[in-house]
């Protein structure tokens, strides 16, 4: 567990240092193929060091029984005895038949430790008990040198088998020097092959990192080189196709674009040129009108018919109406000009609504209008008053204009966010969807409301106002009526 906690945090660090610092794709690609290799010889080497004993002591405790089993098979043939305990013999294996009363039957006999029957031997005679055959491994046992026995019954006594512990140990460390030298051999050549794969792949992405860049940089000249029909291949097919798609489009938006413009330039020209002659033309009639209101004024103390007296009345009426107009088509000119300053003061809105109220009184009372207001938080707000006070009159007087039904006016002020929201709704019919989104259109007037009095800029001078003051208009249906929101930022 220790081991395998300490390369993990080696992977981890390497892994950590490669990226904290820009470090080529080669040399993260050599590095891990090495840590890999380094973490495949070390698991390996584990592996051996801890499994290897035990699997050679596996394969010698088959070859005793394999011995054990010739010599029961072969217990009544002296000659082939002899040529299995020779045979043996030459392996490493020593054996010795006894008969049932331990007298020495067959052995080696040029072997002094085998020439006799040993102290040894009796223990592990002692040791079978009832077993018909039983694997004793005695460490450190010096005298014998042989430290893995099998001893067994047989028809004429009994066999003991033994070889040396000692021998293994040396095979297994000569497994272990021969596998580390062929890991590091094979570390080596992986570590060449993997310099010369990121060497190639390197290669590779630092053309495909030039040519992005180039495509970043809106350069569509460089082309990768495809030598290859895979997954790489398609890869740099696809970038190379859409290098050239990208610069097709980007021709066809640059004209797009140009087009734009000189839409746009003309279109702005076609505006200015409209505001100016609608500024013009309003001051020019301004005079006029007043000349014409006046004069009829006067004229209508002389008039004693009752229908030349309607008719001058009608007169008086029309001119003021056109001098109205006139006189809102200056002040839209002037808020879309842009060369308005505002003049920002503290406002307290809540004063200002109950001021507008009261003026407009007489028009309440009149149409029996029921009018519910309700001022949540703090009502001062940095804006220009004159302004603020024309957006307030206006969304008051355009309530009362179309207040229909159960004659309510709600009026609601209050805070939410970056914004001061001015809310005002009055029952009535619902204006038609297609028409929500042209109400604060100049002249725009739908069937219901044509019969209206107004010059139809007066929802036009409220935009027009708050978007000066970086707010935002809204209006939209709700049950019973229509509700209009002006949001002012603070």
């Amino acid at each position: 567990m220790k081991i395998k906690n300490t390369l993990k945090h080696l992977v981890e660090r390497v892994t950590y240092l490669l990226n904290e610092k820009r470090v080529s794709i080669k040399l993260k690609i050599f590095t891990f193929v090495g840590l890999f290799v380094i973490l495949n010889i070390v698991i390996n080497l584990l592996i051996v060091r801890l499994s290897i004993n035990d699997i050679y002591l596996g394969f010698e405790k088959k070859e005793l029984e394999n011995e054990y089993t010739l010599i029961k098979d072969n217990i009544d043939s002296e000659n082939k005895l002899i040529n299995i305990i020779y045979r043996a013999n030459s392996n490493g294996i020593k054996i010795k038949l006894v008969d049932e009363d331990l007298n020495l039957l067959y052995t080696i006999f040029s072997d002094k430790m085998n020439s006799r029957f040993t102290n040894l031997d009796l223990m592990l005679l002692n040791s079978l008990g009832e077993d018909e055959s039983k694997i004793i491994t005695l460490k450190n046992y010096s005298k014998s040198g042989y430290d893995l026995h099998l001893v067994g019954k047989t028809e004429s006594g009994y066999a003991i088998i033994s070889t040396s512990i000692e021998s293994l140990k040396k095979d297994a460390r000569t497994s272990v020097i021969v596998m580390l030298a062929s890991s590091l051999i094979t570390f080596i050549i992986l570590l060449i092959v993997a310099y010369f794969i990121s060497k190639v792949f390197s290669k590779k992405i630092n053309e495909v990192k030039d040519v992005t860049d180039d495509i970043t940089s809106l350069k569509f000249n460089k082309k990768i080189e495809v030598k290859t029909n895979d997954e790489l291949g398609d890869l740099f097919n696809n970038i190379n196709l859409m290098s050239d798609r990208l610069q097709s489009n980007i021709k066809e938006l640059e004209k797009a674009n140009t087009k734009l413009k000189e839409d746009l330039l003309l279109k702005e020209k076609q505006e200015e040129i409209r505001k100016k002659l609608i500024a013009n033309i309003s001051h020019e009639f301004k005079t006029p009108l007043t000349i014409i209101s006046g004069y009829s004024q006067l004229m209508l103390d002389d008039v004693k018919d009752p229908e030349n007296k309607k008719n001058m009345e009608l007169i008086i009426s029309e001119s003021e109406r056109l001098s109205d107009l006139v006189h809102e088509f200056l002040e839209l000119s002037r808020l879309e000009s842009g060369n308005i300053t505002l003049n920002k003061v503290d406002v307290d809105v809540k004063e200002l609504i109950k001021s507008e109220l009261d003026k407009l009184s007489m028009k309440i009372n009149e149409n029996n209008i029921k009018v519910d207001t309700k001022f949540t938080g703090n009502q001062i707000i940095k804006a220009d008053k004159k302004q603020i006070t024309k957006v307030i009159e206006n969304i008051l007087t355009n309530a009362i204009k179309f207040v229909k039904g159960k004659n309510v006016i709600k009026v609601r002020t209050y805070s939410k966010d970056e914004y001061f929201y001015y809310e005002v709704y009055n029952s009535g019919d619902n204006i038609k969807d297609k028409d929500l989104e042209n109400i604060f259109n100049s002249y725009y007037k739908d069937k219901s409301t044509r019969n209206k009095e107004g010059t139809g800029l007066g929802l036009t001078i409220v935009k027009a106002i708050v978007t000066l003051h970086d707010g935002t208009c809204e209006v939209k249906n709700v049950k019973d009526g229509v509700k209009f929101i002006i949001g002012i930022k603070k």
